[in-house]
């Protein structure tokens, strides 16, 4: 190991602790298997739901399942095979239970971590419990006023900015990355032109009966009410994002126990610096090790389209440049769900040549030196010249007890890292108001340029309060809601964007003020049918041309069915990976033993470990290949989507000096540049 350690990030506020609320799963009894009856599975269920914490939280988190499991425990004859499913999903949500630090309903919560002299950790059982009414019921029910002329006739309205006027059609985000059309009428038009800014509903009403005295009052108000429908229209009663509790004022009888729940653990955690120092140093590496140290290549392009189009200097109106006929549109792939393939890069050789190597020498890890960093970055085009401003990384920090931990015996496990500081803790905020504000004081990639707060509804319903989070900052760029008009108040028709030096900047038109934003939500922008495509835009603008850090991306040699373990210093960059495919085993209706045989033949050539973390999304399912039950949650994953995606596990003391507990540390960065 060098004594010489890069830091390009440093600590930036306070740090958040996401843990297990439980230490200890339901008592599960045996596993049936192939050959259980259905009084055996029924058995089965019926003693994990007896755990009445392990149900409160799986009720929380899956109404459906929770029925179901109710018809089960009853007594009332079922299919085999449904009894089966229903304990599978049970026996995935008790994986979780104790092994899921993701803050999760009544699985996970969240806490801060301090950083001192001396390792300390204590929890007690006081979580303060944060619910709300669950997005879909709530988005039923003002759908359902919105719908009533009575209700609405006091309510304000206001044209959602995120409809764009396609020749005669007007086109308005939908669910999803779907879109709703309508025909361009002079009444559209009319309310298009007159609802820029809020107005009274019964007003907007009356203007349509005033210009188009041959329509009743009742085919206005049924037109005003049609357009907040397909959401052309927001309404008032639809908070902004930066209202955490959308539900304020709803009706106690939408408050079901279907609602949304957030945890503030009661814990005090308090780490020593030592661990700050190396999770700022694994952030340093990663960003070194950037696939995109200028930015991605669709950003590249656009930012060539513009130069060749618009001059260096020049400012655009947001509106005309976003649009795909008089403007550049936006980057490729913001209109897809999912992003291009990418060509082979020399980065790309060099990876497939390290993992050959490992797999050729049997090696399950690799040690990431500082000449391979250099080659690797150099690969990439780097260095990056300006460097992202400010990021957030998720790590568990694996050490077998507080004495070990204070003596520096402890490896940092990389878990993931964010496009942005806010973005893992933003939703969070309103639960810590004491950590929220640090925010403001982040450094921007244009010195002259000041925060502000993007606020926006994503796409599908079911995400809303993802994407919700107090106002923490002074100014508020405003997309896609309803939103009164103010000093610090932007909208996307207020702004402009310019190139100066190879970067794209965002300018308030009419005052020339600079803004980069602050987007604090872990919604994948990647997921268009979650984020409108304009958001994305926003967001990642002012960042175009600084490293994408991610975790660490091991381009094209994602394919092989093997990657090592990367670790540097005392720090796990990625862990070993191995690619399991359902056709390298027999098939669901073989017999059990003959199935677990393929796979321990596969797992001693490969050499996988009895202990692994099945991927699934960005979630892990800690699985010991010697028990029945973690075996049929792998059965059933491959009889499913074909291929596991199985990292290596950590240690079975790496949780020691938190007890035992599930749990990561989020921690907020900023750029020392």
């Amino acid at each position: 190991m060098t004594r010489v350690r890069r830091r390009i990030y440093m600590r930036s506020g306070a740090a958040m602790l996401r843990a297990s609320v439980n230490l200890t799963g339901p008592n599960l009894p045996a596993w049936p298997g192939p050959d259980g009856t259905g009084e055996d599975w029924r058995t089965w269920i019926d003693r994990a739901w007896a755990d009445r914490s392990f149900r409160r939280a799986v009720s929380s988190a899956s109404p459906e399942l929770a029925r179901q499991v109710g018809v089960i425990v009853s007594g009332r004859p079922l299919k085999l095979r449904r009894m089966q499913r229903a304990a599978l999903s049970v026996a995935r949500y008790a994986n979780r239970y104790v092994h899921r630090s993701t803050p999760f309903g009544w699985f996970a919560g969240v806490g801060l971590v301090e950083f001192g002299a001396g390792a300390f950790v204590r929890f007690g059982e006081g979580h303060e419990v944060c619910a709300r009414v669950d997005p879909a019921e709530l988005d039923g029910w003002l759908s359902e006023r919105e719908s009533d002329a009575v209700v609405m006739s006091d309510v304000d309205v206001c044209v959602n900015n995120l409809a764009r006027v396609e020749g005669n059609r007007v086109f308005v985000p939908s669910e999803g990355d779907s879109r709703f059309s309508l025909a361009l009428t002079s009444a559209v038009a009319l309310v298009l032109k007159t609802a820029v800014a809020p107005i009274g509903c019964s007003v907007l009403v009356d203007k349509l009966s005033a210009e188009f005295p041959g329509v009743s009052e009742e085919r206005s108000g049924a037109l005003v009410r049609e357009l907040l429908r397909v959401r052309l229209l927001r309404s008032a009663m639809r908070a902004a994002a930066t209202v955490t509790d959308p539900s304020a004022g709803v009706p106690a009888l939408t408050q079901t126990t279907a609602g949304t729940v957030d945890v503030r653990l009661d814990a005090r955690v308090r780490l020593p610096e030592t661990v700050s120092i190396e999770i700022e140093t694994a952030a340093t590496a990663l960003a070194r090790l950037a696939t995109y140290p200028a930015g991605t290549a669709a950003w590249r392009r656009y930012i060539e389209r513009f130069e060749e189009r618009y001059g260096e200097g020049a400012e655009v109106e947001l509106d005309r440049l976003v649009d795909p006929v008089s403007g550049l549109g936006l980057p490729d792939g913001f209109g897809q769900v999912e992003e291009p393939p990418r060509p082979m890069s020399r980065r790309d050789r060099l990876l497939l040549e390290l993992a050959g190597t490992a797999a050729v020498e049997g090696r399950r890890s690799m040690i990431l030196t500082e000449e391979m960093i250099e080659e690797l970055e150099a690969a990439a085009g780097g260095p990056a010249l300006v460097p992202a401003p400010h990021l957030e990384l998720c790590a568990q920090v694996q050490s077998r007890s507080l004495a070990a931990l204070d003596a520096g015996d402890f490896r940092v496990r990389v878990l993931t890292v964010s496009r942005a500081a806010g973005t893992m803790t933003g939703r969070f905020w309103h639960l810590f108001p004491e950590a929220a504000s640090e925010y403001a004081t982040l450094p921007t990639v244009d010195p002259q340029a000041s925060l502000a707060q993007l606020s926006f509804h994503p796409a599908r319903v079911g995400a809303d309060l993802l994407a919700r989070a107090p106002q923490v900052l002074p100014k508020i760029v405003s997309v896609g809601e309803f939103r009164h008009v103010g000093p610090d108040v932007h909208f996307a028709s207020d702004l402009s964007v310019g190139l100066r030096a190879g970067h794209l900047y965002l300018t308030v038109t009419e005052t020339g003020d600079r803004l980069e934003l602050l987007t604090p939500t872990a919604i994948n922008f990647v997921w268009n049918s979650f984020t409108p495509p304009l958001v994305r835009f926003l967001a990642e603008i002012s960042r175009a041309a600084t490293p994408q850090v991610t975790w660490f991306d091991w381009g094209a040699a994602w394919t092989l069915p093997f990657t090592p373990a990367l670790h540097y210093r005392r720090s796990v960059l990625a862990a070993a990976r191995w690619q399991l495919r359902a056709r390298v085993l027999p098939d669901r209706t073989a017999p059990l033993e003959r199935w677990v045989e393929r796979l321990h033949t596969w797992r001693l050539g490969v050499g996988a470990p009895e202990r692994v973390l099945l991927a699934l999304d960005d979630q892990h399912l800690h699985l010991n290949l010697t028990l029945n039950l973690d075996l049929d949650l792998l059965r059933s994953h491959l009889s499913a989507s074909r291929t596991a995606i199985l990292h290596e596990a950590p240690p079975l003391d790496a949780n020691g000096w938190i007890g035992g507990r599930a749990h990561s540390v989020v921690l907020p960065m900023r750029s020392s540049r």
